[in-house]
């Protein structure tokens, strides 16, 4: 103890001695900048201008240096291994935190880089001998100390030495722990399977299906974080982006990104991304009042038509579709007319053809127009004088002709027309050939994205010619209907953006400063075959890492069935299955398994980590009194836990706002009704819809519901399951009988 103290101490010395300098840089770097600015004159500006720039760059990687410094040098590192390589004599100490440190003089790590190849051996290696592979290949050795540390503003507290029974013991110290903290902390406890799945080929898209809890979104974010570490010299943050199901989700892990130093990595939301890429206004209809209404519909005819409609228009049959349509808008774009200057062809249509189908095929349809413009501008130029040569002397034979014509009357009558007429060519050439190529190209029909897309429904007869061999004549009708609706005020649902990226992509193509080099997709079970198909045609890349539950489909309707559709889309994926669940108790999780039992689907059983507390407790109520009691009984007994993040989940947004309306003056801390757009206050009473509830967790979850049941409908019990998977400690149901949360099914709670 007496010893890591001593490290410690001189480890927090060191980074304060290099904040330091780093800081005393920073008022060099910015002095240096203000003087080249103030002599940058007219007659001597390069040389400042690149002092400035060169000072600007310098100034960057200090403030990011000296930011990484503050932000760690309370806890600078998390962990210690020594290890002997073989053949080596002595056996060398490393101390694993979120980033590198070296001794200036010697270049000898102070701090490793978790991401670095000798720390895999922590996360994946036991005692013993171990291997990992480097830069140079494989490299052998024995593994005798794994050291995870326990410090606290500056302090070391305790420290474990680790072998296979401390190390689930600290795993489950740290899961004891609170929601609020656990994500920013998970590099310390990564597990060998999550490690596996972010150190995998990082030159291949990997699919995972996790559970819920599995730690799926941690483990992307980290491979991310790993990818920049491992590719820093030829990828920069912003070619990377997360693709998130929502704003909330954005705020809920905007805290994680600066630890592992990828805050300048593009996040968005997938609707939000394409809208940018598609330009134009274009409304997006919010995708939960399709989910509400299917919820809410009774009709089965309706229904099954809609469910329909959402599955068809992310499949691969939906993208064969617009193909056929692709197909005959590139034979609307093909030139058609062989082009003149004056009365010159300069270029027939049948090279035109071949530049635009042929050589140019690589580009989008309008890309393809441009290069073949500045071909057309380029010939211009270039045969602009040869023509007018050629031009000056035929008129220039005709008038040696008219010289010789023996009457004069006759001979200057000939002349003069014979130089009118040159005259009046060379000018129409002039004035052409600013015009010309202009004139060509507008003559090839061009539209907008959405008309193009509007223009697909608009008339019957075409529809059903792309569509006759895979729908029948009432789903081309219900079809044609439903999107027209919906097209004359300009609005598209969430299913129309896969086709409408894919058009833009093959149309238009996609802004540079847009495409992403690497691809996080969150909640990849609530995508389409065909979103995912578009988004790696769009940004032509492969590289996606696609984390998802098919347990928590709650948009199954539009969503995947499936991961194994998938290789379709990436042949080359690595697929993980990660069964573990890290984030509930056995208690919980058991109950949650009950209810996934019930969609009788063949998913497979999440197991609990071997983390055990209370066992889920139904609280019968009849009025409202009975209601608020119970709730001000359970948040007693809550607080006395010590536990801190606490959600109402109730089943739509309007069953919260009724929860909201119970419990107003009712509990002591204050509420927040959370909505999409939002980021969670802190020490608040959150109540939160089951669907948007998806990817967070809390201490505790109270699961209510005051007028909207739970049935076992298929939407019904992945929304309840989602809900049941939220909380890390303790799980309390609220209903007037047990039936109404499907309870019916589980011996696995208590009554009160």
């Amino acid at each position: 103890m007496n010893e890591e103290e001593k490290h410690l101490a001189y480890t927090k010395k060191y980074m304060e001695y290099i904040l330091q300098e780093t800081l005393e840089s920073l008022g060099k770097y910015k002095g240096n900048i203000r003087e080249a600015l103030a002599e940058l004159d007219n007659l001597d500006s390069s040389l400042n201008y690149t002092t400035a720039l060169s000072n600007t760059r310098f100034l960057e990687m200090a403030t990011k240096e000296a930011d990484a410094l503050e932000r760690l040098i309370d806890k600078p590192y998390f962990a210690r291994i020594d290890f002997q390589r073989k053949g080596q004599q002595e056996t060398d100490t490393y101390y694993l935190g979120k980033t590198s440190l070296y001794e200036k003089e010697t270049q000898e790590p102070i701090i490793v880089d978790w991401r670095s190849p000798i720390a895999n051996v922590y996360y994946d290696g036991r005692l013993g001998d171990v291997s990992y592979e480097s830069y140079e290949g494989e490299i052998e050795g024995n593994l005798s100390l794994k050291r995870q540390f326990k410090i606290e503003e500056g302090k070391l507290i305790d420290y474990v030495d680790v072998d296979m029974m401390a190390a689930d013991d600290l795993l489950l110290e740290a899961l004891s722990g609170n929601a609020d903290n656990r994500l920013t902390e998970i590099i310390t406890t990564i597990q060998a399977e999550q490690n596996r799945a972010i150190r995998a080929d990082l030159t291949k898209p990997i699919i995972i299906q996790g559970a819920a809890g599995s730690g799926k979104t941690t483990i992307a974010l980290h491979r991310l974080s790993y990818f920049i570490y491992r590719y820093k010299d030829r990828f920069q943050p912003e070619q990377l982006m997360i693709l998130a199901p929502n704003h909330m989700f954005l705020g809920y892990i905007a805290d994680v990104l600066p630890e592992l130093g990828v805050e300048k990595i593009r996040q968005t939301t997938y609707i939000d991304y394409v809208k940018k890429c598609i330009g134009g206004k274009v409304k997006v209809i919010n995708p939960k009042q399709k989910l509400i209404s299917l919820i809410y519909m009774t009709d089965t005819k309706d229904k099954s038509l809609l469910t329909w409609l959402s599955q068809f228009k992310g499949s691969f049959t939906y993208k064969k579709v617009i193909d056929r349509y692709l197909k005959d808008i590139r034979k609307q774009l093909t030139p058609t007319e062989d082009f003149y200057l004056e009365k010159y062809r300069l270029v027939s249509k049948k090279r035109l053809q071949h530049l635009f189908l042929i050589d140019y095929n690589y580009l989008p349809f309008y890309k393809r127009l441009e290069k073949i413009e500045n071909v057309l501008k380029t010939d211009v130029r270039q045969k602009k004088k040869q023509i007018s040569d050629k031009l000056a002397k035929k008129y220039d034979d005709y008038l040696d002709y008219a010289l010789e014509i023996k009457n004069a009357a006759k001979r200057r009558e000939k002349v003069v027309q014979a130089m009118d007429a040159k005259e009046e060519r060379v000018k129409t050439i002039a004035l052409e050939a600013k015009t010309a190529v202009k004139n060509y190209i507008k003559k090839i029909p061009r539209k907008t994205l959405l008309d193009y897309y509007k223009e697909l429904f608009s008339n019957k007869e075409r529809f059903r010619n792309y569509t006759s061999d895979v729908l029948s004549e009432e789903q081309i009708n219900f079809f044609l209907s439903y999107n027209n609706k919906r097209l004359e005020k300009s609005q598209v649902e969430m299913e129309d953006l896969a086709a409408l990226f894919y058009m833009q992509a093959k149309i238009f193509g996609i802004k540079k400063e847009l495409l992403a080099k690497n691809v996080v997709i969150d909640e990849a079970q609530d995508y389409s075959n065909f979103q995912l198909y578009a988004l790696k045609a769009g940004l032509e890349t492969d590289l996606f890492t696609i984390v998802g539950d098919l347990a928590q489909g709650i948009y199954a309707y539009r969503g995947l069935r499936s991961f194994e559709t998938l290789k379709k889309v990436f042949p080359e994926a690595n697929y993980v299955t990660l069964q573990k669940s890290y984030r509930t108790t056995v208690e919980i999780m058991n109950v949650a398994n009950d209810i996934l039992n019930l969609m009788g689907n063949h998913l497979p059983q999440v197991e609990p980590v071997v983390r055990h507390g209370e066992k889920p407790l139904f609280l019968h109520y009849q009025n409202k009194n009975e209601f608020i009691t119970n709730v001000q009984w359970a948040m007693k007994e809550i607080e006395q836990a010590g536990l801190q993040s606490i959600a109402f989940i109730g089943k739509t947004d309007d069953e919260c706002k009724k929860i909201e309306k119970v419990l107003k003056g009712q509990v002591e801390r204050p509420i927040q009704l959370l909505k999409e757009n939002e980021d969670m206050k802190q020490d608040h009473l959150i109540i939160v819809p089951s669907y948007l509830s998806k990817g967070l967790e809390f201490d505790v979850v109270l699961l209510a519901v005051i007028d909207e049941t739970f049935t076992v409908d298929d939407i019904d019990i992945k929304l309840l399951y989602v809900a049941m998977t939220r909380p890390m400690h303790r799980l309390y149901f609220i209903a007037k009988d047990k039936q109404d949360l499907l309870l019916n099914v589980t011996t696995n709670i208590i009554e009160k």
